[in-house]
């Protein structure tokens, strides 16, 4: 009886070891299993991944790190006043040459005048020197003509003295004529010197004294015209910083202009990325403004020959006790398509995502182009110069 309790016993304690074997085989063997799935699964993950950097992303540089730049243009007073009046706000758009604001030109028209009135003057004052050359031409041929006169004569009463044909006293009277024309001669010609010292110029509008007097006109004319702040280029407004009865001078600055075209993208790609980035390789944009929904595309234009860091206030340099070694950033412009930017425009400032192919590897590094594009716009107050010009020539008619 014990012997056979003791057998149900052992056999119980084998069967519940075998239930547990099996447990532990199982749970061992499942635990076996997921480490072989997740084996392939990196494997598969890594052959994935090397597919995709051999086919595609060894041929692409992307960086985060951009951002919509342009020309942003700050417009100054080019003469000193007061505030009259300001016609345009912040937001606003304008055109080129349109009236920003106007200044107090009660002081440039009394300017304007009194330059006027000099060269008027100044005018009349060369007039009549070169009437007193003219005075002085006539005199010296006069004087010349004398000249020859007294000594042909001279010569005939030396003649008829030498034969005892004329008395001593009236020889005299001509050798004392002869002396005194060439004294007027002397006379003559040093008045004609002493002119022509003062008037170097063939005629009245190349003298010098004229033509300061014209400069004065015409600068006194275009500080006048500048009294009125017109926009140096279409934009839009981002900044005012002037209002009604404000004094200004030439170091203030009243607006800040935003122009709507010529935008584009600086990226900062890591130096590590710029192996094969070379200039004209083309570039897909996103921004943040529109998400992906909208698609820029872009060339590379140029590459920044020094990193961020370089052109900072305080570079990162052991001798000024900031430096980290860090991986440095390098701005790389990218144009954008006139069109697109048309269709959907950006903003100063804007992140962008920006992906380049770096398929074509036949560009530059650095841009050695040395021709400039040139602007055929004219310059603003160009007018007004051809308007002082006139108001000179008829001045200087007037006067003479």
């Amino acid at each position: 009886m014990l012997k056979s309790s003791f057998n149900l016993v052992s056999n119980a304690n084998n069967i519940q070891g075998f239930y547990v074997e099996a447990k532990e085989i199982n749970k061992n063997k499942k635990r076996n299993n997921i480490l072989i799935f997740l084996a392939l699964f990196f494997i598969l993950v890594g052959l994935g991944y090397g597919v995709y950097y051999y086919l595609y992303a060894q041929f692409y540089e992307s960086t985060d790190n951009a951002y919509a730049k342009q020309n942003i243009v700050y417009v100054t007073p080019q003469v000193s006043g007061i505030v009259d009046k300001v016609y345009v706000h912040e937001t606003q758009y304008v055109k080129r040459g349109q009236l920003l604001a106007s200044l107090d030109d009660r002081d440039l028209n009394l300017a304007f005048e009194q330059a006027k009135t000099n060269l008027a003057n100044t005018v009349r004052d060369i007039s009549k020197l070169y009437q007193q050359k003219a005075s002085a031409l006539s005199a010296l041929k006069l004087a010349q003509i004398n000249l020859e006169k007294a000594k042909t004569d001279l010569k005939r009463k030396e003649y008829l003295k030498k034969y005892h044909a004329l008395s001593e006293e009236v020889y005299q009277d001509f050798k004392f004529a002869y002396d005194k024309a060439v004294q007027n001669l002397d006379i003559a010609k040093k008045q004609v010197a002493e002119l022509n010292s003062i008037l170097r110029s063939n005629t009245i509008y190349e003298d010098p004294q004229v033509k300061k007097a014209v400069v004065a006109v015409k600068q006194s004319y275009l500080n006048l015209k500048r009294s009125k702040i017109m926009a140096p280029t279409s934009g839009i407004i981002a900044q005012r910083k002037l209002s009604d009865g404000e004094s200004v001078s030439p170091a203030s600055t009243l607006f800040a202009i935003v122009p709507t075209k010529g935008f584009w993208v600086d990226a900062n790609f890591k130096e590590t990325q710029l192996h094969h980035i070379r200039i004209g390789q083309s570039a897909i944009l996103y921004s943040d403004l529109y998400g992906a929904s909208v698609t820029y595309h872009g060339k590379v234009a140029g590459i920044n020959p020094g990193t961020g860091a370089v052109f900072s206030l305080l570079p990162a340099q052991n001798a000024t006790g900031n430096w980290i070694k860090i991986v440095q950033r390098i701005p790389v412009r990218i144009t954008l398509d006139p069109k697109e930017l048309q269709k959907h425009p950006l903003h100063v400032g804007n992140s962008m995502q920006v992906t380049v192919d770096i398929h074509n590897q036949k560009g530059q590094i650095y841009n050695h182009q040395t021709k400039s594009v040139e602007d055929t716009t004219p310059p603003l107050y160009q007018d007004s110069i051809k308007e002082a010009t006139a108001i000179s020539n008829h001045i200087i008619r007037q006067n003479l």
